[in-house]
């Protein structure tokens, strides 16, 4: 209920570019680049695998979200706002917009149950569900910015984090959005931070 209360106390707020807090892993790294952001591999909902930032982060603008699809709080509202900013964006998605979904079940959620729950969305091609080893996500969680300070909450999946990372890689450019604010707001974030590329 408190991470709810949260959420809806921010929905209006206006979102500034941030660094992400560096982790015990990755306190003398630059938060940058292929060194912060890795590359581990990670497999998408149709079987295809890529290295993270060669393949998914590198020249591109992002929008970077982690959810799971046995979630049914606020999982469902924030995928259900991402589909409505796809259609937004739409016809950037998937040439110079990138949407991607992480799951933070791995372990259960498999491409085949990945592509299951992009069609209920509605996912098009530039909006990947993607999964991988629990050592790859977990350590992409870290470096992305999506952990709680408390390491009790931190380690509730249920009550993960609810927001939308959104970056213009080449320019180093990164906001952090709540996923529950209405779709026009997050895509004027998108502009926002794409301000250079727009």
């Amino acid at each position: 209920m408190k991470r709810r209360s949260f959420l809806a106390a921010t929905a209006s707020a206006v979102c500034t570019p941030f660094a992400v807090l560096p982790s015990a892993r990755g306190q003398k790294l630059h938060q940058d680049g292929v060194d912060w952001f890795t590359n581990v591999t990670v497999t998408a909902q149709d079987g295809q695998v890529f290295r993270f930032y060669d393949d998914l982060l590198r020249d591109k603008i992002v929008l970077v979200n982690f959810f799971f699809t046995g979630c049914d709080a606020l999982c469902p509202l924030v995928m259900q706002n991402l589909a409505v900013v796809q259609d937004l964006l739409a016809p950037r998605i998937g040439k110079d917009i990138f949407m991607y979904s992480i799951t933070l079940q791995p372990d259960l959620d498999t491409p085949a149950v990945l592509a299951a729950y992009a069609k209920i969305y509605g996912a098009r091609p530039g909006w990947l569900l993607l999964t991988g080893s629990p050592d790859n996500i977990e350590l992409l969680r870290h470096r992305l910015g999506f952990v709680e300070s408390n390491p009790v909450e931190d380690a509730n999946r249920e009550a993960h984090i609810a927001a939308i990372r959104v970056g213009d890689v080449p320019m180093h450019r990164w906001t952090m959005s709540p996923g529950l604010v209405n779709p026009t707001t997050i895509v004027g974030i998108v502009q926002r931070t794409a301000a250079e590329r727009v």
